[in-house]
């Protein structure tokens, strides 16, 4: 038998892109009901913006040496 996302693909290989609704159901996706769920826990409460946005342009390769950024 062959994989649902190959049938998919010989589907739409002429005639354009599969739609969003195909893909979900093709990969079986599922999405939170709660947009609560989607929230990260990556920074501690108690750190400060300034802290954050240091950290930010850290990870990036960027000091504050220009007030501009």
């Amino acid at each position: 038998m062959t994989e649902p996302m190959e049938v998919l693909t010989e589907k739409h290989s002429r005639r354009g892109h599969p739609t969003v609704d195909e893909l979900i159901a093709v990969q079986n996706l599922s999405f939170p009901r709660d947009p609560a769920d989607l929230l990260g826990t990556f920074w501690p409460e108690a750190e400060s913006i300034e802290d954050f946005l240091a950290a930010l342009r850290a990870s990036r390769g960027r000091g504050r040496t220009d007030p501009g950024t």
